[in-house]
């Protein structure tokens, strides 16, 4: 029998652990790697080709919704599930909108991560029983010619823009992405000139806004 290869990414030591031992007590699983970021997701999903990546929305360095985007740029395999603590409807419309096939509470009963990993084997979405119709309400109701406020950023700017609301200097920044100090400052500016902030308080009050940070 072909195991079901999993990846497991959450800032959370303890949850992972958890995690893994839940799934691994199930006959046809197996943990194949842990990632406490969103980068650190995207490389194991390169290197990796796992079947299922779930994914925690509130990470460091690069949230699970923005991973989950990218993931779906590259054109990785791997189906995605979020994994979150947050019952709002804004992150479960931005998850599914960024490839995501399931969004399940971590609250929920353990039966509902087992459903929304079948699910998404077989290309269906899955959402926690306990925010499903909220989610349905507003996406019934949904402007569809409501702009995505982050879409004018690059997916590298989208990166800058979380690490510099997480209080990041410049050089920080450029040591965890790989850049020079003066690419981060031109990235930082470009942010600010897009989005037409005037200070860093706007940009932290717009990262909380868009589920990039915690409150």
């Amino acid at each position: 029998m072909n195991l079901i290869k999993i990846i497991l990414a959450d800032d959370h030591k303890l949850v992972r652990q958890g995690m893994r031992s839940l799934l691994e007590a199930q006959p046809g699983y197996e943990i194949v790697g842990e990632a406490s970021n969103g980068l650190e997701a995207l490389k194991l999903m390169e290197e990796l080709s796992p079947d299922i990546t779930l994914l925690d929305v509130m990470m460091p360095d690069l949230n699970g919704i923005e991973a989950a985007k990218i993931a779906q740029q590259r054109g990785y395999k791997s189906k995605l599930i979020i994994l979150s603590m947050h019952a709002n409807s804004t992150y479960v419309v931005r998850a599914l909108q960024s490839g995501a096939m399931g969004y399940v509470l971590k609250d929920s009963d353990f039966s509902e991560i087992l459903q929304a990993i079948q699910n998404a084997l077989e290309g269906k979405r899955y959402l926690s029983s306990s925010i499903a119709s909220e989610v349905l309400e507003i996406l019934l109701n949904a402007d569809l010619d409501k702009p995505d406020l982050l879409a004018v950023l690059s997916n590298r700017e989208r990166e800058v823009l979380q690490h510099i609301a997480e209080g990041n200097s410049n050089a920080a920044i450029a040591e965890k992405l790989t850049l020079s100090v003066r690419t981060v400052e031109s990235h930082r500016a470009h942010i600010m000139a897009k989005m037409r902030f005037t200070s860093q308080a706007d940009l932290v009050r717009f990262a909380i806004q868009q589920g990039l940070i915690s409150p």
